[in-house]
């Protein structure tokens, strides 16, 4: 047997016998059971308690002169549902009884079996009263719950949206000035030439994979018949990525008095960017290219550090020569202290072309997770022989966003040509500050 309820109970007793209603009030009490009572007899005063006194048990006899039971749970049922109702008769029948529990009575205990019988089924009565009550306690501190997480993620998320906006206004601003490092316009050779005439034309193409980009290039003039490219790959993606291009393009600027060598420059820039890296403890590392066209002296010089080897297209023949073939490339710039860069040279003729670019177009894929790769680019560039660097550059990229299909593109693009549109028979070659001789360096 559960223990009696802790507070005083009221009780509705609808009973025309006093003696009866004095019985089961007497079974309740030498239970311990403490409560409250009020005694009806008729219907009226029956809603009137219900009404009034707010009992938390109706204990109710089933024939009464003018009123019986089956009303009394009926009125129970419209104005207090929650209350249970116990009847309690001299003679019920079975039919009757289980029609009383269908219509929602609690239970039903005979008169004449009050005593082990009447305690029992109202401490049951009190007791799923309480769970249910618990219950709807708990579903209610949960949906209270519910409804105070759901506000803090809608407060959370309007935060983060706020944020969020803001940080896409900086990447936004971080792509437009990102994109001022890129050269603008390229030079022209002799210098004064226009962009006809130039004796080197220039085509690019450039897609970052997001936001802000790992890749960089600048194109700039070395003396009055030399141009170079200098091209870097930053390892990784996103902020970071960029951040140390904007250092790579800082460092570009730096080391001006090496612009004429290229394997000096990557020596210098990766002197300068493991010291930088050095303080800051970062594991970061950046392939780079450079490459010098001097149309006096018709030759290509280069260096290269651990970048894809750019192309030379020859125009005799329309066949695909790899710069660091028989040249084997340098460390990526950042990882090694104190290693020195290798100035490399080859001839070039009229119409030749050179092709650098970022490993990103060999990453590009398609929806079946193909990548482009490095033969289907050598093969596209090839079909394109004789035509105008820009021209060709242009087609090549768009053949590779046709292969995508849609598909982002999972790595940064960059791709950058320059032609050898004539050669400076006879220029003046500057001396002392000229083009270093190919394998010399200066550290």
């Amino acid at each position: 047997m559960s223990d009696p309820p802790k507070k005083p109970l009221h009780i509705l007793l609808l009973e025309d016998s006093p003696l009866d209603a004095e019985l089961i009030l007497s079974e309740l009490k030498h239970a311990g059971v403490e409560f409250i009572s009020n005694r009806v007899q008729r219907r009226e005063d029956y809603e009137r308690e219900i009404i009034d006194f707010h009992p938390d048990l109706i204990l109710a006899d089933y024939r009464l002169p003018s009123f019986d039971g089956g009303q009394a749970l009926e009125i129970a049922k419209e104005f207090c549902t929650d209350v249970p109702v116990i009847i309690i008769s001299g003679a019920v029948g079975e039919e009757t009884a289980v029609e009383l529990l269908k219509n929602g009575a609690t239970d039903f205990v005979l008169k004449d079996r009050l005593a082990g019988r009447l305690v029992p089924v109202v401490l049951r009565a009190l007791r799923e009263v309480a769970q249910r009550d618990a219950r709807r306690k708990a579903e209610a501190d949960l949906l209270q719950l519910n409804a105070e997480l759901e506000q803090r993620v809608a407060d959370r998320t309007r935060e983060l949206q706020v944020k969020n906006d803001l940080m896409e206004e900086d990447l936004k601003m971080a792509h437009e000035l990102q994109m001022t490092f890129l050269p603008g316009d390229f030079p022209t050779l002799p210098r004064g030439a226009s962009k006809s005439a130039s004796a080197v034309k220039f085509g690019s193409a450039f897609y970052p994979a997001g936001n802000v980009s790992g890749d960089f290039y600048n194109v700039v003039r070395v003396s009055d018949t030399a141009v170079g490219i200098f091209i870097c790959d930053v390892m990784g993606h996103g902020v970071r990525a960029a951040l140390v291009t904007a250092m790579m393009r800082a460092l570009e600027e730096q080391l001006g008095n090496y612009a004429d060598d290229p394997g000096a420059f990557l020596t210098r820039m990766n002197r300068s960017l493991r010291g930088v890296l050095g303080q800051l403890g970062a594991s970061l590392f950046t392939t780079a290219c450079y490459v010098i066209a001097d149309v006096a002296k018709a030759r290509v010089i280069f260096a290269n550090a651990g970048h894809p080897s750019p192309y030379l297209l020859r125009d005799a023949n329309g066949e695909i020569e790899a710069l660091n073939d028989g040249h084997p490339a340098g460390p990526a710039l950042g990882l090694i202290d104190e290693v020195v860069y290798s100035t490399h040279e080859l001839p070039v003729d009229e119409g030749d072309q050179i092709l650098v670019f970022t490993n990103g177009l060999f990453l590009a894929e398609n929806p079946n997770d193909e990548p482009f790769g490095s033969d289907r680019l050598r093969e596209s560039i090839r079909q394109r022989a004789g035509l105008p660097v820009n021209k060709l550059i242009q087609d090549v990229a768009s053949e590779i966003e046709r292969f995508a299909e849609g598909r982002p593109f999972a790595d940064d693009i960059c791709l950058v040509g320059m032609e050898i549109s004539r050669l400076l028979a006879g220029a003046a070659v500057e001396s002392g500050d000229g083009l270093a001789q190919a394998g010399e360096h200066r550290n």
